[in-house]
Order: C-alpha cells, then sequence, then structure tokens
C-alpha cells in the first residue's frame, strides 16, 4: 500500500558520509544517484520497507537505469541481467556499505526509517494539538452563544418588566377603572361616566355605589349597562344589587343579564314564601311564584 509521503529529510552533507564515500568508490558516481531513487522508493511504502524478492529487484533495475552489460563492480558482474544488477547493488549496500538492513525478508534504511517515525510523531503531535484548540474553541463559541443568550433574555425580561410597571402606573392613575365598550351598539350611544364619580359632593348616591362595585366586580360600563343598572337599583334597591353583583363575579358569570337573572330569581322566591314586600308598579311583574328552577336562558334574553 503506497504511504502519503511529501518528502524526507535530507542532510545537506551527505556526499561527505563515510559509508556513501565507500558506495561510490566500489559502484561508481552513478551509485549516488541510484541510492536516492533508492530512498524516495522506499519512503513512498507504508511501513517504509521493500521486500527482497524478484519484482522489486526488476523494478529498482528499470528504476535505475541499468543496462545488461553495464559494469558495475566487476567483469563478472557486467554479464548479470538488469534484476541480477539491481540485487547486487542492494547486497552491497547492505553488506560492505551498511547503509541498508535486512531481515532475509525485506530490507530498509535504518536512517529514513527513524527520521520519518519522528517526522511522523511530530505530525501526531501538531494534530492533537490542533484537535484540541479546535474542541476549546468550540468550547468558548458555545461559552459565548449561551451569555448572549442570556443577556438577551435579561434585557427582553426587564424591558416587559418595564412595560408591565408603565402600564400599571397608568391604570392607577386611571383610578384602576376601564371606560372601553363592548361593541359598536355600545360605543354609538356612550357617554362618559367620569361624571358619575363627583368626589366634591357629600350627598349618598346609590347608583354610584353600584357602579364603582360593578365595574370592580365585572369590568367595563356603557350608557346602557348603566341605565339597566340604575333600573335595578331603583327596583332591587342598592343593597340588593351590590349582592347581586358579588355573587355573579364569585361564580365567574359576571354580566348585567346574569345579575338581573339573580334578582328575578329572589323576587320569585320571596313570592312563593309569602314574604315579599316589593311593588310591582315600577317595572314588570317579577312576583310570578314559580316552584322549578329559574331557566335563565329566557332570564337573560331581556337584557342581551
Amino acid at each position: 500500500m503506497a504511504k502519503d509521503t511529501y518528502y524526507f529529510s535530507h542532510d545537506v552533507n551527505a556526499s561527505n558520509d563515510p559509508k556513501i564515500i565507500v558506495m561510490k568508490e566500489l559502484c561508481g558516481v552513478i551509485s549516488y544517484a541510484w541510492w536516492w531513487i533508492l530512498i524516495e522508493q522506499l519512503a513512498a511504502q507504508e511501513e517504509y520497507k521493500l521486500p527482497m524478492d524478484k519484482i522489486t529487484f526488476t523494478g529498482l533495475g528499470i528504476a535505475f537505469g541499468m543496462k545488461q552489460n553495464e559494469a558495475i563492480a566487476s567483469s563478472n558482474e557486467a554479464k548479470l541481467s538488469t534484476a541480477k544488477q539491481a540485487e547486487a547493488y542492494v547486497n552491497l549496500l547492505i553488506n560492505e556499505c551498511e547503509l541498508l538492513e535486512t531481515d532475509g525478508e525485506y530490507f530498509w534504511s535504518p536512517s529514513l526509517l527513524r527520521r520519518n517515525l519522528l517526522r511522523k510523531k511530530k505530525q501526531e503531535e501538531i494534530s492533537k494539538k490542533r484537535s484540541e484548540a479546535g474542541r476549546l474553541g468550540g468550547l468558548n463559541s458555545g461559552k459565548a452563544r449561551s451569555k448572549t443568550k442570556q443577556l438577551l433574555e435579561a434585557n427582553e425580561a426587564n424591558e416587559a418588566n418595564e412595560a408591565n410597571e408603565a402600564k400599571g402606573k397608568e391604570r392607577k392613575g386611571n383610578n384602576s377603572y376601564s371606560y372601553s365598550y363592548g361593541d359598536a351598539r355600545e360605543n354609538e350611544n356612550s357617554e362618559n361616566v367620569l361624571t358619575m364619580f363627583d368626589e366634591n359632593s357629600n350627598k349618598h348616591d346609590p347608583y354610584k355605589n353600584v357602579f364603582k362595585i360593578y365595574m370592580n366586580d365585572v369590568g367595563e360600563i356603557s350608557s346602557i349597562t348603566k341605565e339597566k343598572l340604575e333600573y335595578l337599583v331603583n327596583d332591587f334597591g342598592e343593597d340588593e344589587v351590590i349582592t347581586a353583583i358579588s355573587k355573579a363575579s364569585e361564580v365567574g358569570k359576571a354580566s348585567i343579564a346574569y345579575i338581573t337573572a339573580i334578582l328575578n330569581n329572589k323576587i320569585r322566591e320571596e313570592a312563593a314564601n309569602g314574604t315579599s314586600k316589593r311593588s310591582s308598579g315600577n317595572r314588570k311583574d317579577k312576583t310570578k311564584a314559580v316552584d322549578t328552577e329559574i331557566d335563565w336562558s329566557k332570564e337573560t334574553a331581556d337584557w342581551l
């Protein structure tokens, strides 16, 4: 398997190495070129080793550019094939020059092996440091995003609190009453209900008390609702109307229709018990006795 190798270290004074000098003396200057071709071939291998076989030596002979009749050491070797010449050259580097080592199956350069293993170790250390730096950078980036999110949420919460405080102050400035009206029909006939709260008047006003309690317990009030409440006060009295408003609010059905139904039902109960003292001349007769529970839908329809 080919190794992903881009370079290998090369001493600038390699030609002065005593082992290289011996090689050149035995094989000629051309052997210096063969040497570096061989080192390139070894450096390209996964474990920086080549097998001691015919295919390897044939390939090296071709790579070295050896010719069948080229003399490399003696006249006897000149008759060898290129594969045999390459094998003889490798054995010379192993046995005579001590530039290569072998285990009988593979051969390698101890210097190349040592240098590349050292370079590989340094690359792994650099890769590990970069990976750790990336991890720490990711953590710091995540913390920064989390901090930014917290600041944004805190700002939104502060803005919401300020808005709520401003609304609270506005409601307080308006005596906590709401003067908006429910629908278009009531808006057309609405009037300014502020005139019903004359703080300078010492005269007891039962309507005013009912209006205040209605707005506190029920909510909005309009001219039509105001008129209906006045009728109820006239018919049933201030205390009875206030009691009916409280009951309607307690059961969660606070409306002028439900309040009216409560008062009508009370009249029927009094009539059934023979205790009614109210006049039937003010408005519609409310004294008709009933023995069954009131039908709220019929009682409220007249006021909707």
